[in-house]
């Protein structure tokens, strides 16, 4: 079951809330809920607390951070830096608050409605397996330029972008998953490199929170070994802003958020 984790709310208006939410469970089908309250009674998470809501999530199966909105919008975009990479974030807009505590049911349908959307993200953007297209590394792959948007798509909010996900997902697969050698099928960019999944799960174990990509925990040591299709030089560019040259018939280990692995 996925849980979501609703997190920057004061204080006061989270007990208002959670009272209302008990009063009427569940809160949404299908979902557990877990509360995570801003430190004052300003909404939004503040800088400490960013390590601590990651810790939450990977307690989970499938977390789902609802993150509300504070006032500071340096504050969000740290919490899109620290937490969106490695967990699903989706925002709750801070005119919500508004309702409570005068229509605090209203807020909860919001929710309620949000939860819905989010099943469906689950079940169908979510990675399920270590050979889904959204763990290759935005940074290192050349995707077409139809389906450069993959996991910009794959972050999107609401009933209609996650929808275009589900199609920006199938089309990348179309795209990018082609035959290799014996008759196998590797993820292939348009610069002729192929990013292996299924090689040996050699190599450091990602230090957390770097284990895990769009709520789903990747397995210890998981890696891509890109090579070039043809076995000629190749470079990849990873995430740190540098830039790797491998020799003809080399390899590079890499993993799912651009950084090299030995």
């Amino acid at each position: 079951m996925p849980t979501a984790i609703i997190a920057g709310l004061p204080p006061d208006i989270e007990r208002r809330v959670r009272s209302a939410a008990d009063r009427r469970l569940p809160l949404s089908p299908n979902w557990s809920v877990k509360w995570f309250r801003s430190k004052s009674r300003v909404p939004g998470l503040a800088p400490s607390q960013l390590s601590a809501v990651n810790g939450a999530a990977s307690e989970e199966v499938d977390a789902h951070i609802l993150a509300l909105r504070g006032r500071d919008r340096t504050l969000d975009a740290l919490l899109s830096a620290q937490v969106a990479p490695y967990f699903r974030v989706r925002w709750i807009e801070a005119r919500l608050l508004r309702l409570i505590p005068h229509a605090v049911e209203e807020f909860l349908d919001d929710i309620a409605r949000v939860l819905s959307e989010e099943l469906e993200w689950s079940s169908n953007v979510k990675p399920q397996d270590e050979s889904c297209c959204l763990l290759l590394p935005q940074c290192a792959f050349a995707a077409d330029q139809h389906v450069q948007q993959l996991w910009a798509a794959a972050s999107g909010a609401g009933s209609e972008r996650i929808r275009a996900a589900i199609r920006v997902v199938e089309n990348f697969r179309s795209a990018h998953w082609k035959l290799y050698r014996n008759g196998e099928r590797k993820w292939i960019d348009d610069d002729g490199r192929v990013f292996d999944h299924l090689g040996p799960r050699r190599g450091r174990v990602a230090p957390f929170p770097r284990s895990w990509k769009f709520s789903y925990r990747l397995p210890p040591g998981f890696h891509f070994d890109v090579e070039s299709r043809d076995s000629r030089a190749f470079a990849v560019d990873t995430s740190d802003g540098q830039r790797h040259t491998i020799l003809a018939g080399g390899h590079l280990n890499i993993d799912p958020h651009g950084q090299v692995t030995h």
